[in-house]
């Protein structure tokens, strides 16, 4: 695909503005947020705590300033402008970027011993190429550490290299909210060659957007990534505790070695006293090619008192000639958990003829204390290979329907006994109709705010994929061109 003539000038000029002019006021509108107007703003963040809170950012000055702050102080930061890491406008990371930094690129803002706790907003505008190049580091993202933060309204494009915990957008969040994030993200993670790293040597709990996180609240995510790591690796987060994901769209290639997921790797709720709580994932699309030795599941690779509803998962799991693995269309491993209203057509290895392992068309294996509750859950048994909902474990429903029934049938219309009778009743948080049937020859997708998402032909593939073929994640464009042309995608409605 080509570019439009005005891409490459917007980019230009975004490179131009990346080091901006000095001001005597950083809170110009007084909204209590400091004003982010260059990369050097950006990176300064880091340098600004207090004699009150040394270990914390709270977002109440910048180069030890507050003018422009209202009077009970300012709280957050935000961007005025996009920003483009790739400073010398060559289309590559290389010696001549303000943030070379040896070849180690952008370092993360903030870790373990300072943590970010406070807002970012980015008000629509973008980071572009963002690169950091730290294999082994844990920790890594565009911010380090989060705690009782906010980050929203922010496009991000993004090439990371780090360790155990690693994102692009942060390596571990705590209590916190993303919202309104549009991404195409690399991550890729190893080991870390340190001595006495532990615990966090290994190269486990990455995502393409959060590496791991606890009592999150996470929703109306666009997101196009390439991930890689060890264990509980996934399209967004890797690790994912007691927290709540919402209208999240993920186009995905996650590979590792257990717990691998095209959207989360793995999943839990981790109070084992209040069964009240749980984490859940609702109103979400992904697309994937998930691929790993264990617990493989296009939408979570283990999955533990999450309830899952509204959600539709396509693609491919690949599982390694491991005995005992186990592999499902939705989730590797489910335990306590339940499905509603979800849709898989995810193609699945090859039944063995003497099954030495365990692979169903929703999940390759379950149990827990309660039997996992599937309701108005319909996986494509031909592309699962297997009619059988479960590879092992507590009784799941065989699937009994093709990828054509799935296709033809609709709210309205029923075919050969399929039917989403009441899926239309199902809003988004916009209060318009959720799932989108389209022709008689297409899955339904899902009518989120950010876009209307589908998956037609259950390829694996959004419909329209518009990312330039060839085009490296993360250069001089080619990520924006495919975000805002997926926002963009409507489908017929039938």
């Amino acid at each position: 695909m080509r570019l439009t003539p005005f891409i490459p000038a917007l980019l230009a000029f975004a490179s131009a503005l990346s080091i901006a002019a000095p001001r005597d006021i950083y809170d110009s509108d007084h909204n209590g947020l400091i004003e982010i107007e260059d990369l050097q703003d950006l990176n300064e963040i880091r340098n600004n705590t207090s004699a009150e809170h040394p270990s914390e950012i709270h977002g109440t000055h910048l180069y030890g300033a507050d003018d422009g702050c209202p009077a009970s102080g300012c709280n957050g930061y935000e961007l005025t402008r996009d920003l483009n890491f790739d400073t010398n406008g060559n289309g590559r990371f290389d010696e001549g970027d303000q943030f070379w930094n040896d070849g180690k690129g952008f370092e993360p803002i903030g870790n373990f011993n300072l943590k970010f706790t406070t807002e970012f907003h980015g008000q629509g505008y973008a980071l572009l190429n963002l690169t950091i190049n730290r294999p082994g580091e844990y920790f890594t993202g565009l911010f380090g550490y989060l705690e009782l933060a906010s980050i929203h309204d922010l496009k991000l494009t993004a090439d990371i290299k780090g360790g155990g915990n690693s994102g692009a957008l942060t390596g571990f969040a705590w209590r916190s909210l993303f919202q309104k994030i549009q991404a195409e993200t690399k991550v890729t993670a190893t080991a870390s060659e340190v001595q006495n790293c532990q615990p966090f040597c290994d190269a486990r709990d990455n995502g393409g957007l959060i590496g791991s996180g606890v009592e999150l609240t996470i929703n109306r995510i666009l997101l196009k990534t390439t991930v890689s790591g060890k264990e509980n690796s996934g399209g967004l987060v890797g690790y994912l505790g007691d927290s709540n994901v919402d209208e999240a769209g993920v186009q995905s290639n996650v590979s590792g070695d257990q717990n691998i997921g095209g959207l989360v790797g793995r999943m839990t709720a981790t109070s084992s006293t209040s069964p009240s709580i749980s984490s859940t994932v609702k109103r979400s699309f992904v697309a994937t090619i998930a691929s790993g030795r264990t617990q493989i599941g296009a939408l979570a690779g283990a999955m533990n008192i999450t309830d899952i509803s509204d959600s539709l998962a396509s693609g491919t799991v690949n599982l390694d000639e491991q005995i005992y693995a186990r592999a499902g269309g939705i989730a590797g491993a489910m335990k306590d958990s339940s499905l509603l209203r979800v849709i898989g057509t995810v193609h699945l290895p090859e039944k063995d003829e003497n099954p030495t392992r365990f692979i169903g068309a929703l999940t390759g294996q379950s149990g827990g204390a309660s039997l996992t509750d599937v309701r108005d859950t319909h996986a494509a048994r031909d592309l699962a290979k297997r009619a059988e909902g479960n590879g092992d474990g507590s009784l799941i429903p065989n699937q009994n329907f093709d990828l054509a029934h799935i296709q033809c049938a609709s709210a309205a219309d029923a075919c050969d006994g399929l039917r989403f009778s009441g899926w239309n009743n199902s809003k988004n948080s916009e209060n318009e109709a959720l799932w989108v049937f389209g022709t008689q020859e297409q899955v339904p997708g899902l009518n989120l705010p950010q876009a209307t998402l589908m998956d037609g032909n259950a390829d694996g593939i959004i419909d329209p994929d518009p990312a330039e073929p060839g085009k490296k994640s993360g250069s001089s464009g080619g990520a924006l061109i495919w975000l805002l042309a997926l926002a963009a995608v409507v489908r017929r409605r039938r």
